[in-house]
């Protein structure tokens, strides 16, 4: 499962690029968070290649077309169904931190979180 911030999805797109090459998609999923319908892109992309495992939720805007909210600790309750899977986390620093954390609690090892970290 991939959960990206705005910029953050930049290094998810390689590899879901290189997945897609390989045949490898299958089971993977992407929640892509950003402020408002206007900040997402590559979405027709992402659709795509992801189809229903693509989800995107807005911050600042509300619209019947995403939730709105944050990917917070009963967002990902919500959304998780295997805690052994793997987690790639890429955003804001706080809001990696947070998801971080949120992912520990409900009981997904450090192993299996991947982190990028960049600057605001």
């Amino acid at each position: 499962m991939f959960l990206a911030g705005g910029a953050g999805i930049t290094p998810f797109l390689s590899i879901l690029k290189s997945l897609e090459k390989k045949n490898a998609i299958e089971g993977n999923s992407l929640v892509f968070a950003n402020k408002t319908t206007k900040d997402i892109f590559y979405k027709e992309r992402l659709d795509t290649l992801l189809g229903r495992h693509y989800l995107n939720i807005l911050s600042q805007e509300k619209t019947k077309d995403y939730p709105n909210g944050r990917i917070d600790k009963p967002f990902l309750q919500s959304m998780i169904t295997n805690v052994s899977r793997y987690f790639y986390v890429c955003g804001p620093p706080k809001m990696t931190e947070a998801i971080v954390e949120h992912l520990s609690d409900l009981g997904v090892v450090e192993e299996k979180i991947v982190t990028e970290n960049f600057k605001d």
